[in-house]
């Protein structure tokens, strides 16, 4: 196989696929980026209410938190998130960050009792989420929680890979 067919091929303009023998990956990419307009406007007002408060000292404190609360929203914002499920192996959710951080975690297939699609119901809307349900456990392994994709095509989509691959249902 060449190196063209192990990278990601999109799917939508969020999700994108990969597809090895026994293994399915899913990645849902958020448009989120560190530098934007928003935040250079941001930085620049700052700058300007530092200088011109230069004289009261407890103003640049004001100003230095909240540079720092910034800095640290950027860069736990997340990038994306991504499933990859190996056949009769397990599943492993990724979260990756701006900043270049991941968190991952391993279920083993045979913790895993089902995967399901549930909805979430709010005051305003209906969201839909994936989860993995396993057992002794008392919470479910939400899968692309920061994200919250959109139910059809995206999740949809990855619920029957998912399924197909640890289940070893023969309809990917």
């Amino acid at each position: 196989m060449s190196p063209s067919q192990y990278s990601l091929s999109p799917l939508t303009d969020e999700l994108s696929y990969r597809a090895l023998p026994g293994v399915r990956e899913y990645v849902v990419h958020s448009d989120a980026q560190i530098w934007s307009i928003t935040s250079i406007a941001f930085l620049t007002l700052c700058a300007i209410f530092s200088y011109v408060m230069r004289d009261i000292v407890y103003m640049r404190w004001v100003t230095g938190c909240i540079l720092a609360a910034w800095v640290w929203i950027k860069f736990n914002t997340v990038k994306e998130e991504s499933i990859l499920a190996v056949r009769n192996v397990g599943v492993q959710v990724k979260t990756t960050y701006l900043s270049g951080r991941s968190v991952s975690f391993f279920i083993e297939r045979s913790r895993i009792c089902d995967i399901i699609i549930h909805e979430a119901i709010t005051m305003w809307q209906v969201k839909f989420y994936m989860a993995i349900i396993t057992a002794k456990q008392d919470k479910m392994t939400v899968v692309f929680e920061h994200l919250l994709p959109p139910l059809n095509p995206t999740l949809i989509t990855v619920y029957h890979g998912a399924r197909s691959m640890i289940f070893s249902d023969t309809n990917p």
